[in-house]
């Protein structure tokens, strides 16, 4: 039987930690699979380290590290990540909880799924509606990556798309050069339209601009030399 690992990044949400992780145990217990959660502390500076340490079910696996980025993060958990598919979600839950059993259930036609909150109306702010475009049609121009949402809150991929590979990014670029290891693999992706809530998160406009922009770079530049 297939194992299934769930990816949490976590950061400076010790409001929501207590209420949210036993939502995603929820739905895993009626997925049919055993599974793993993976709850990921980002080097938080409120108090989530202490809420997480209080959660107790034996299929999660809490790691500490200090902070990094989303990127970095995303690195660990597909390096000590031991399930045979990825779960990747948002703790704020954004994107329906409901949605990973879509995922699971989509995994046995497709290697990767991604919910997509522009495939129907939602309340995702003008200005990271924009970024987020110019980001899609950055990756599209370079590298012929066409996944709209690629920032989404839910996404399944098989782990063997993801092990061992060079990931350089430790920010936002990761979307990017996420599903650009994907399409070097030739990996068939699918995107759903699910219904999303914006959440107030961690993005720092300025900081986290920039630093994509240096990630993205980065990345046809590794890109160009392997070319």
């Amino acid at each position: 039987m297939k194992k299934i690992s769930v990816i949490v990044p976590v950061y400076n949400q010790e409001s929501i930690i207590a209420s949210n992780v036993p939502k995603i145990i929820s739905i895993m217990d009626t997925c049919g699979f055993s599974y793993e959660i993976l709850l990921i502390n980002d080097g938080s500076t409120d108090n989530s380290n202490n809420v997480l340490k209080h959660l107790i079910h034996p299929e999660i696996r809490i790691i500490e590290k200090k902070n990094q980025g989303l990127g970095s993060v995303l690195k660990i958990g597909f390096a000590k990540a031991v399930g045979e598919i990825f779960i990747i979600i948002d703790l704020d839950l954004s994107y329906d909880v409901q949605n990973i059993l879509r995922v699971i259930e989509l995994s046995k036609n497709w290697d990767c799924v991604v919910c997509s909150k522009y495939a129907q109306s939602n309340t995702y702010p003008l200005f990271r509606k924009i970024l987020s475009f110019l980001h899609y049609q950055f990756c599209d121009l370079f590298f012929d990556i066409n996944v709209r949402d690629m920032g989404s809150g839910i996404v399944m991929v098989h782990s063997s798309f993801v092990r061992d590979q060079s990931l350089i990014s430790n920010g936002f670029g990761i979307h990017c050069e996420f599903f650009l290891s994907l399409h070097k693999k030739k990996a068939r992706i699918l995107e759903i339209p699910v219904k999303y809530t914006h959440y107030p998160g961690s993005y720092r406009f300025i900081f986290h601009s920039i630093q994509t922009v240096k990630e993205l770079f980065a990345i046809v530049r590794k890109q160009f030399i392997s070319d």
